[in-house]
């Protein structure tokens, strides 16, 4: 993100310069056209900014075949604790939002690498922390919690910074062009340096989880109608990015890979589902002169999105997915809801040939829909039961009426043991675009208005500031209809 200027309160530069906001995909208007872009193990680590003294051998990485979340703390960022302390230092001492913050400034966020310069950050001028900056804090924070026996720590980081990335949306198209010789840059100043901070034997000791590359290839399953994706697709520049990232981390023992698979509302209509399987078993089967499928660990889903967990009112049956009857919401999707989907892509998945063991984190950061408009039981009209209060299931945009849902924890479902871990990939009050209609041209980060965001939306909340930059109203509101709720 851009921008020293005097006037941003301090969280706001400290996650400016860290993260940006997936800005969603194309709007999720038909089955062939859909788009848009944690038991808690121990308590998350507190952050610990100082040095402490070399420990006992750090503990072995998770196995390749295992959940790299189980029995792991998750790292906790400092620049999103910063942030969120400087939305406290906004309300009033002692209120229940000053309560909330109390609470939320402890949860485990990932870290986004959305440009170049997020690689290597600016800490020792005053700026935002890079790469290993963030390793060694996680490496403290494993430190901290003393004793003899160190439990292992689960960095998540978010590979973020395709040429012409996120091409059916405006809101956070990057700094790097296809056209200009950006698959290259891609692959050597930013993959590249990124393997080789992950590959220092100082963080072996570590677990870290790449979510690669959130609203890319998506696009490629469903908004090939939108001319910027369009072009993408021709000349591969997505296919070959992503099957470069998968080769670079495969052979890091210590690094687990997660692909970004959209959403229920995006990719879960049966043909939707169907193409997006076909097209990422060719995806990734093409990273490996072998083919081998189970170089990742598994697959990312709801990626900044709002999409419930579950809803508890109903299933994804005719009589509700059915646009003759009074609503139609889910326009003949029978994946009404994050679980849903990820049940019939996991049966998918295995049918087209990935292992039994591939796993699926979801984003559970702002999809939590609690407070008083949350239905409390079933009714006739399915408006009037669902949680999932937006206008249109392909509105992304910093949607009103949202909160923090399931917090950070592995091993969530116990009938779902392919379910590896409800994460905050999207940290809460991390922007998803500007709301400001005169920002038209992009800046240097790639990042201007989008519609979606817009006051002519029902469901985007005003005042946003660009994708990734700290939107403390947004944080509040997340903290208040946070559900289950925050105590």
């Amino acid at each position: 993100m851009a921008s020293n200027s005097p006037n941003r309160p301090l969280g706001w530069l400290m996650l400016a310069a860290l993260m940006s906001a997936c800005g969603g995909g194309g709007d999720s208007a038909s089955p062939t056209a859909a788009g848009a872009p944690a038991p808690a193990p121990a308590p998350a680590p507190a952050p610990a900014p100082a040095p402490a003294p070399a420990p006992a051998p750090a503990p072995a990485p998770a196995p390749s075949t295992s959940n790299p979340f189980a029995g792991a703390l998750m790292y906790v960022d400092p620049e999103y604790v910063a942030a969120a302390d400087a939305s406290s230092a906004r309300v009033a001492p002692g209120s229940a939002d000053a309560a909330r913050i109390a609470v939320a400034r402890h949860f485990p966020t990932a870290v986004w690498l959305d440009r170049l310069a997020a690689i290597d950050g600016a800490k020792a001028s005053g700026g935002a922390m890079g790469l290993a900056g963030h390793l060694d804090a996680a490496l403290a924070q494993q430190r901290a919690q003393g004793g003899s026996a160190l439990a292992p720590v689960t960095v998540m980081i978010v590979v973020y910074d395709l040429p012409d990335r996120d091409c059916a949306a405006l809101a956070s198209n990057g700094e790097l062009s296809s056209a200009a010789n950006g698959l290259q840059i891609y692959k050597t100043q930013y993959i590249d340096r990124i393997a080789e901070v992950l590959g220092r034997n100082e963080y072996a000791g570590l677990r870290v989880v790449t979510v690669i590359e959130p609203d890319s290839y998506p696009n490629m399953v469903t908004n090939l109608s939108t001319p910027a994706c369009a072009t993408v697709n021709q000349n591969h520049v997505y296919r070959d990015g992503l099957r470069y990232a998968m080769a670079k981390f495969a052979p890091l023992s210590n690094v687990h890979m997660y692909l970004d698979i959209a959403h229920s509302g995006w990719l879960g209509w049966d043909n939707n589902r169907s193409a997006a399987v076909a097209a990422y078993r060719d995806l990734v089967a093409g990273a490996t002169p072998g083919g081998d499928l189970s170089i990742i660990r598994g697959f990312a889903t709801n990626t900044a999105n709002y999409t419930p967990l579950d809803e508890p009112f109903f299933d994804g049956n005719d009589n509700i997915v059915s646009t003759a009857g009074t609503t139609q919401f889910y326009e003949w999707n029978r994946a009404v809801d994050e679980l849903s989907y990820i049940d019939k892509l996991r049966s998918d998945l295995l049918a087209a040939g990935f292992a039994p063991g591939t796993g699926f984190i979801v984003d559970t950061g702002r999809n939590g829909w609690g407070g008083t408009n949350r239905p409390q039981a079933a009714a006739a009209d399915v408006d009037d039961m669902r949680i999932d209060r937006r206008a249109h299931r392909g509105n992304w945009c910093n949607v009103k009426n949202t909160g923090i849902g399931e917090r950070p924890r592995a091993n969530p479902d116990a009938t779902r043991p392919y379910l590896h871990a409800y994460v905050f990939i999207k940290p809460p009050g991390a922007s998803d675009g500007t709301s400001d209609s005169t920002a038209t041209v992009p800046n240097a980060e790639g990042k201007r208005f989008d519609p979606k965001c817009g006051s002519d939306n029902v469901d985007a909340l005003q005042g946003a500031p660009h994708a990734g930059q700290w939107f403390h109203d947004q944080f509040l509101m997340l903290l208040r209809n946070a559900y289950p709720p925050l105590n």
